[in-house]
């Protein structure tokens, strides 16, 4: 029979489910959770008409004397007893006398805490077990918020009680507080919300805070200048040598503290509450002063968009134009021109204007920012600053204006190669060498990477031997390997012969991984990883990817990750994995909050996740985007690919207008002879080659011969991997018995007259069943079904 409970209380379901059990069990119980999610009014309100004792450890307690002696006698329930706050317990000998009544038949156990389950509570738990309660289960869920309003009559719409939910993490103090507002007339909205806040706040500091280690409190008003922190960081915020001790202390005093792989995060709340207690207390100086330091920190650590946070909060301008000037050094596949173009475009005119690292530095992020027309500008300035420029300003504003000629964006290849043979009298002839570069932008590919270079691959053997010594030359250390892997890319696009291309992008990887930049490297396996893929050697790709992923971790270039998780994606979307392509969907880049071009590569493999789930309106919208930067800046790669993506949505919606843009990227690709583009889409472009094929066979016999090589290509690797991009909804549960029976036959090599003997069904039944399988599959063979259903693990 359930308790009578407080007219005010709200009864969270789960943690009320679990207390049962522990008490029928007879087993002891610990809950916790922070404060105001309603621990000890759910023991109190579980007991409540009962017979308990109520102990708490606060002001030195627990007095555990008020505890009676054992009794033999079993005839009695246990008599329950509730000892609160055991996260300021530090006395060992009480901490053992608590453990002993953990033992005792005639005693139910109740412990009450901030933290998560205490180190000391451990053996315990090891030993016998015991109930854990935790804040997840203290937390009130909408359909509990929702009962507690209509009780009250309070009127919120759905929508409402969802915000209430999110903004209070089901915390039962802060929805009680909201209800007696609502009740009093006021309307629910942002003031509210923030007025809610600012109570729990004034609760924490007032009732919480006070009863604190004050080293500990101390510790915690430092780090909370910062969203989140690793033990190193707080030692340099705090230069505290005792870090460890704190943290753990921490942790055992209150579940505000959470940890994952070594990095710490106070609930925002708190950390609201410490940071303004630190203002108040220990003034605007000193929280300055642990900004700085957390700024060092991430300087070091080459974190530098937290860091010029940092350097801004504490009003450090001086640290803040060095970063920007240091960071405008490097190029843009190693700098971070997008996270800190806020800063950047912070600048005075003036002050940009007095340095010549600095109007690279504008020129490249305005290109970067799809704005060409103020790169140009901060370009001119250049120049006209390098043409007053006197001795080593001078040199310097010609090496940087040099570095622009080849690297920006929007001039696409135009005039590279009369640039680049002017370079050795231009510079190397003076003693001068040129900027860092970064020739692929940490994408896989040269030929798509920093610039689009499709129109040399037109005479890609002829350039490889007549500048390629001069590009390596001029590049340097970022040049090591590009000729090799440039030429094998190049080949390998238009279906070269294998063996040679892999010779090419061997010799590529070795050269680059000797003393050349490891970009070039992940164009070199990236591209051998294609070429595995479209033969069906998927063991070879992944071992080709984790290998190189792992030598990558080893040297710390963060800046390739981000692609090469976005590579390792594609080949899930090969797979139909799509727990993988959900995994990897989460730290895509958001394109409707900004479209920054260092991101196409991930962009384009979000288009085709958005093909394999149907949502075909999001990658228009994307794709959209794609095109226009490929327009603006002489992307004929993109522009083809974008082309083909395109016509595999409309073709999907049924959008007629597919035609004209499949054949037009059709055309841009068999201008340059390129197959794999296409070819490697395989199921998902199929059907599309299928429909043209008719007005291609009738071509001219150059265009006839590429189309056909390509449409047998492309089905070869459709038969290999039938599920790419096909939308699969089909579970285990859409498939009756008889159909999983059809299936797993089949999957045995069956045909349809051997599985209707089989099974006992007849014929047409089984051929009822397989057709509906394919339908729900979304293929249309048998292979292909099977196939299907191994990757959604049905069979």
């Amino acid at each position: 029979m359930r308790h009578e409970l407080e007219k005010d209380y709200i009864c969270p379901a789960e943690a009320w489910k679990k207390l049962k059990l522990a008490k029928n069990a007879g087993s002891t119980v610990y809950i916790y959770g922070a404060t105001g999610f309603g621990k000890t009014e759910l023991a109190l309100q579980f007991l409540k008409g009962k017979k308990y004792i109520y102990l708490t450890c606060q002001n030195g307690g627990p007095d555990l004397s008020l505890v009676p002696g054992e009794k033999q006698s079993n005839d009695k329930p246990a008599l329950p007893v509730v000892i609160d706050d055991i996260q300021f317990l530090d006395a060992e000998e009480i901490r053992r006398e608590v453990i002993a009544l953990m033992d005792r038949s005639d005693i139910w156990l109740l412990l009450l805490g901030r933290g998560r389950r205490p180190l000391w509570l451990a053996p315990a738990y090891l030993k016998d077990g015991f109930f854990v309660i935790g804040e997840e289960d203290l937390q009130i869920r909408m359909d509990e918020v929702q009962a507690f309003f209509r009780k009250k009559e309070i009127d919120v719409p759905q929508e409402a009680i969802g915000r209430i939910c999110t903004r209070g993490s089901g915390n039962a103090y802060v929805i009680r507080y909201l209800a007696r507002k609502l009740l009093e007339g006021r309307e629910f909205d942002g003031e509210l919300e923030e007025e809610t806040e600012r109570v729990l706040e004034h609760y924490l500091e007032n009732s919480v805070l006070v009863q604190w280690d004050p080293e500990l409190l101390d510790f915690l008003m430092q780090v909370s200048v910062v969203d989140s922190f690793q033990a190193e960081l707080a030692e340099m915020i705090t230069g505290s040598h005792y870090v460890a001790a704190q943290i753990e202390k921490a942790c055992m005093i209150g579940n505000f503290l959470s940890e994952k792989n070594g990095i710490y995060t106070l609930r925002p709340v708190l950390r609201t509450t410490l940071y303004e207690r630190m203002e108040r207390i220990y003034g605007s100086e000193r929280v300055r002063e642990c900004c700085y330091n957390a700024g060092l920190y991430y300087e070091i650590h080459d974190r530098i968009t937290e860091a010029l946070a940092m350097y801004e909060k504490c009003g450090n301008r001086s640290r803040i134009k060095e970063l920007l000037i240091s960071n405008a050094r490097r190029n843009p596949g190693n700098g971070h021109y997008f996270e800190l173009r806020k800063f950047y475009l912070g600048l005075e005119e003036k002050e940009i204007e007095n340095s010549i690292i600095l109007m690279t530095g504008m020129s490249m992020l305005y290109s970067l920012l799809l704005q060409p027309e103020e790169s140009e500008a901060w370009y001119n300035k250049l120049k006209i600053y390098e043409q007053k420029a006197k001795g080593g300003e001078k040199r310097e504003a010609l090496r940087r204006l040099v570095y622009l000629d080849i690297a920006l964006p929007q001039r696409g290849i135009r005039d590279i190669i009369q640039v680049v043979k002017k370079v050795p009298a231009l510079l190397f002839d003076k003693g001068i060498s040129l900027p860092e570069f970064s020739v692929t932008s940490n994408l896989p590919s040269t030929m798509n990477g920093g610039k689009d270079f499709c129109e040399w691959s037109r005479h890609d053997r002829e350039l490889a031997a007549s500048i390629g010594k001069l590009m390596e030359k001029v590049l340097g250390r970022y040049g090591k390997g590009l000729v090799p892997v440039a030429l094998g890319e190049s080949l390998y696009e238009k279906g070269g012969d294998t063996y040679e291309v892999l010779s090419l992008l061997s010799r590529s990887q070795m050269e680059a991984e000797a003393g050349g930049m490891p970009e070039i490297a992940f164009a070199s396996v990236g591209i051998q990883v294609r070429l595995n893929l479209l033969h069906g050697y998927e063991e070879t790709a992944v071992s080709l990817l984790d290998s190189f992923e792992t030598r990558v971790k080893e040297q710390n270039v963060t800046q390739i990750l981000p692609n090469l998780r976005a590579l390792r994606c594609r080949l899930a979307l090969l797979a139909g994995d799509s727990a993988a392509v959900q995994e990897w969907l989460r730290e895509a880049p958001a394109e409707e909050k900004e479209f920054f071009v260092l991101e196409r590569y991930r962009y384009l493999t979000k288009v085709r996740c958005y093909l394999f789930s149907g949502d075909y309106l999001k990658a228009c919208a994307l794709l959209e985007k794609l095109r226009y930067y490929a327009e603006q800046y002489e992307r004929n790669y993109i522009r083809m690919e974008t082309g083909m993506l395109q016509a595999i949505a409309w073709y999907r919606m049924g959008k007629a207008e597919w035609k004209d843009v499949f054949s037009d990227a059709l055309k841009c690709a068999g201008s340059y002879q390129f197959l794999r583009l296409f070819s490697e889409e395989g199921a998902a472009v199929l059907p599309l080659l299928e429909q043209v094929k008719k007005e291609w066979k009738a071509g001219n016999g150059a265009e006839k011969k590429w189309f056909l090589r390509l449409l047998e290509e492309c089905r070869k690797v459709a038969v290999r991997y039938p599920v790419y991009l096909k939308r699969q909804i089909a579970e285990l549960p859409d498939f009756t018995e008889n159909a999983l029976a059809v299936l797993r036959l089949q999957a045995d090599g069956l045909s349809a007259g051997e599985i209707a003997a089989r099974l006992g069904l007849k014929p047409e039944t089984v051929r009822y069943h397989i057709k509906q399988n394919y339908r729900k599959l979304g293929v249309s063979g048998k292979a292909d079904a099977v196939l299907a259903a191994r990757n959604l693990r049905i069979l």
